[in-house]
């Protein structure tokens, strides 16, 4: 299934020192194939494995945070039309007690705030609560639902969102919630059980620290080191492990002849939430980036999600088609230049679906 074409172009970006390895998988309805690809890192000789663990960023916002308010709301647990501040009362301050969970859930929430839009701060100045308690603070730049932004501050708000409801923190109820029900054997928001040897590092600190078997995400990694689960980052797994999560979607939320999620959460993960509206955005997804930057190399029913690590899933609901593929192109440094990353990644994605195949 993995074509000459898609083979080649991971080559080449290992060659251009795009990043040193990675693993690609396809899911073409129930059939599926796994190729891995170059070494860890760049003075490694050890090969990547089909298996290998990669720190995958913001899939994180997908496949853990949005999936289980998807659940709980299944469950009855809370609705999309009630107010945040009915489970976090601190967050009704300054106007924002209109604030709905469809808002978070959709990224149609701005704050004022310095920890959210072009964020430059210091993480290391505030513990996990106090940037939370920040959020709280914040007023609204725009009505809620009026625009779109992607921050990592609506995914930490849902995490905590999460905790209130379920009464328990997003390590623990993905593991049960998630990765059990799903077979994911190999993904956890605990990469401290994991066999460090599988995982891939992902790049350094500025102080020369090598970022190995923790998030490379200031904000997730400060959330970690209090013992808290950001929402936002912090998911370890395989490239197997996400086509299980893909293939689930595919099929309209059941597994093993049992159901998972319901049709409706299926339909909200996978269609435009606001259609009309200048942006995209289903409940889960956050897809709007990742959309634009594959710049037409695939349009119509798709499905995008990208993680700053050199990760991404793109997915066709109508073709049951998906890649994903999973790399630390930040190894060892974040690069300057993001165009060498995202014209392989438009490349790759027009090798899988054809350029402009799914627009109708």
């Amino acid at each position: 299934m993995i074509s000459e074409q898609v083979t080649a172009l991971a080559r080449q970006a290992i060659k251009k020192r795009i990043f040193p390895g990675c693993v690609v998988g396809l899911l073409d309805n129930s059939r599926q194939d796994v190729c891995a690809f170059g070494t860890p890192t760049y003075q490694s000789d050890k090969p990547i494995s089909e298996c290998s663990i990669y720190d995958v960023a913001s899939l994180t916002k997908t496949v853990v945070t949005a999936t289980l308010m998807h659940l709980l709301i299944d469950e009855g647990r809370c609705s999309l039309l009630e107010p945040v501040c009915t489970y976090i009362p601190e967050y009704a301050q300054n106007g924002k007690g209109g604030v709905l969970i469809e808002h978070l859930m959709s990224y149609t929430v701005q704050l004022a705030s310095p920890y959210i839009d072009d964020w430059q701060g210091d993480t290391t100045l505030w513990k996990f609560p106090e940037l939370l308690e920040i959020y709280y603070g914040a007023s609204l730049k725009a009505a809620p639902g009026e625009t779109y932004l992607y921050t990592d501050a609506t995914a930490m708000l849902l995490g905590e969102l999460i905790r209130r409801i379920a009464g328990a923190d997003l390590d623990t109820l993905a593991e049960r919630r998630i990765f059990l029900p799903l077979g994911m054997r190999d993904s956890t928001l605990d990469p401290a059980l994991l066999d460090k040897d599988r995982i891939v590092p992902s790049g350094y600190r500025p102080n020369g620290t090598l970022l190995w078997g923790i998030p490379n995400d200031e904000k997730a990694d400060v959330a970690y080191a209090s013992g808290i689960q950001s929402g936002l980052a912090g998911l370890f797994s395989t490239v197997p492990d996400i086509l299980s999560w893909v293939e689930m979607v595919f099929n309209g939320g059941r597994i093993d002849g049992g159901t998972f999620l319901s049709a409706r959460a299926i339909e909200l993960m996978t269609h435009d939430y606001y259609p009309g509206k200048p942006f995209r955005s289903a409940l889960a997804w956050g897809d709007g980036p990742t959309h634009q930057a594959l710049d037409g190399a695939v349009c119509g029913s798709i499905l995008a999600k990208g993680g700053f690590t050199g990760c991404f899933m793109v997915g066709s609901l109508t073709a049951r088609k998906a890649i994903v593929l999973l790399s630390n192109r930040v190894y060892p440094e974040r690069p300057a230049n993001l165009e060498p990353w995202q014209e392989f990644r438009r490349s790759i994605v027009q090798c899988v679906f054809g350029k402009n195949s799914h627009c109708r």
